[in-house]
């Protein structure tokens, strides 16, 4: 799966690394373990990316080496670069504005990902592995493929990749190689208790926005499929940042008899963000890809026009009458 890959970081010497919009511990943690591993190798390694970092995840950028696209962003890093790196993305539109820029110089470039959907024409090589429980895990896997170091800041990178993305050993993509892969990341030094703390610490808006989002739930087809909603103003009042709801849906996701639950997300461009979690017997990528997102069987997201009961009403009359299980 490695080689040709390997063949590209080995011919290349300077890269620019990336990832999708809104980007989280997965994502930040891949781009700074491959960096790192890219650095190690005498290469020169730049990470742009389309969001700002979140603030769970500044930990790994402690030198503030992440560049911001367009703000604080030089135009020479990507006319310099031979090549780009993009991972825990397969499609143009959710890797945001920064993409654009990627398409129009035309540099070669490699896609590492896990999710379903990739674009036909988005990278020169992909590699694609969807049993991937994280990003992260494939960038491990590399990294040993060809038998690199797995530094403290490498492996603290990759761990905060796995535990985002099975939600600490909790989600139903936990697997054998997530566990053997968060066992040798310990043996290089990752202490589980402290990267947890710094990964799942909640500010004081994320508590004031739970109560709210939460006292909107509802719930239809004899409890089958459930939502919550979060509009501009109860993020204002509550304090809260986009990154702030995070792991809300999870809640709603553990009420029994619950097959799929969405989380309606108003954005600042009046735009509603649509996360969906799925129980296991319905598809997720499927509802998510009829609308232009992507994701997961379990896990997916997608974007509606506003306003939010309009966005509501059809999202979930669809899930209904199309997606949720007869029995």
């Amino acid at each position: 799966m490695w080689k040709d890959i390997s063949k590209f970081i080995k011919k290349h010497e300077n890269f620019v690394l990336t990832t999708h919009i809104n980007p989280e511990g997965d994502a930040i943690g891949s781009e700074v373990a491959l960096a790192a591993f890219l650095q190690q190798l005498g290469k020169t390694a730049t990470i742009v990316n389309s969001s700002p970092t979140p603030s769970n995840s500044l930990f790994l950028d402690l030198a503030g080496d992440i560049k911001v696209y367009p703000d604080g962003y030089d135009r020479q890093i990507l006319d310099r670069a031979d090549a780009v790196v993009i991972v825990d993305v397969n499609n143009w539109v959710h890797l945001g504005p920064f993409g654009d820029e990627i398409r129009k110089k035309g540099k070669p470039r490699v896609c590492i990902d896990h999710h379903e959907g990739a674009d036909e024409d988005f990278a020169d090589i992909v590699v694609n592995d969807t049993t991937a429980a994280a990003a992260g895990i494939m960038i491990y896997e590399l990294i040993q493929y060809m038998k690199g170091e797995i530094t403290q800041s490498i492996a603290d990178a990759l761990y905060t990749t796995i535990i985002t993305d099975t939600g600490s050993f909790r989600f139903s993509n936990t697997d054998r190689r997530v566990f053997l892969a968060a066992a040798d990341l310990c043996t290089k030094g990752v202490d589980p208790f402290a990267l947890h703390r710094k990964v799942f610490a909640k500010r004081w808006g994320a508590a004031r926005l739970a109560g709210p989002a939460l006292g909107t739930l509802e719930s239809a087809a004899e409890g089958k499929i459930a939502w919550i909603h979060v509009t501009r103003s109860m993020f204002e009042s509550a304090g809260a940042e986009y990154e702030d709801s995070d792991g809300l849906l999870d809640l709603v996701r553990a009420i029994s008899g619950i097959e799929l639950c969405l989380f309606f997300k108003e954005v600042p461009t009046g735009k509603i963000k649509v996360s969906l979690r799925s129980n296991g017997r319905v598809d997720a990528h499927a509802i998510a890809a009829r609308h232009g997102g992507g994701g997961h069987r379990m896990a997916a997201g997608l974007s509606l026009d506003g306003p939010m009961d309009k966005a509501i009403k059809t999202l979930v009359s669809e899930c209904v009458d199309k997606h949720l299980p007869n029995s």
